[in-house]
């Protein structure tokens, strides 16, 4: 499995990459496809993926569709900054499960205000099948969903 971090906010494509949203979208696809022809399973986490959507759901969208191009296997969508509510990421989870039916998605969420738990759970209801965590949620800053407690929910509490 290889995993790709990439950008799916235009203001860290503008800002941080430094570079045109078109190569951004076209680095996703050409570099997913690279891997797919290699034989190797891939997954997308799509950086800043909440934050971009809120700023410019088209071009979050879009960047997703690339890796789906070049035949990603999971796209994961990631709340980098950990500012997004359950309700929001339940929500936005569907919509991508609604839009690319046939790819796998999962979840990543980063604990900045207390919500990674919370917030991987209800992509679960939106239809993640994969969720990204750290053990006790060790991570940057305030660190990361902890599978210690996302495991036991979904086995004892959602059936999975």
């Amino acid at each position: 499995v290889v995993t790709l971090v990439g950008k799916a906010w235009d203001l860290h494509v503008d800002v941080v990459l430094e570079t045109t949203r078109e190569e951004n979208v076209a680095m996703i696809r050409d570099t997913v496809k690279y891997l797919k022809d290699m034989g190797r399973e891939v997954m997308l986490d799509a950086e800043h993926y909440f934050d971009g959507v809120k700023a410019n759901r088209d071009y979050a969208l879009e960047c997703l569709g690339a890796a789906v191009d070049g035949g990603v296997d999971w796209l994961v969508l990631c709340d980098t900054n950990g500012g997004s509510l359950p309700w929001e990421i339940e929500d936005m989870t569907r919509e991508v499960r609604f839009r690319f039916p046939q790819t796998n998605v999962g979840i990543h969420c980063h604990n900045d205000q207390g919500m990674a738990v919370a917030n991987s759970i209800a992509s679960v209801r939106g239809g993640a099948g994969l969720v990204q965590g750290t053990v006790n949620g060790y991570g940057e800053r305030t660190g990361n969903a902890n599978v210690m407690s996302i495991l036991p929910t979904l086995e004892l509490k959602m059936g999975y």
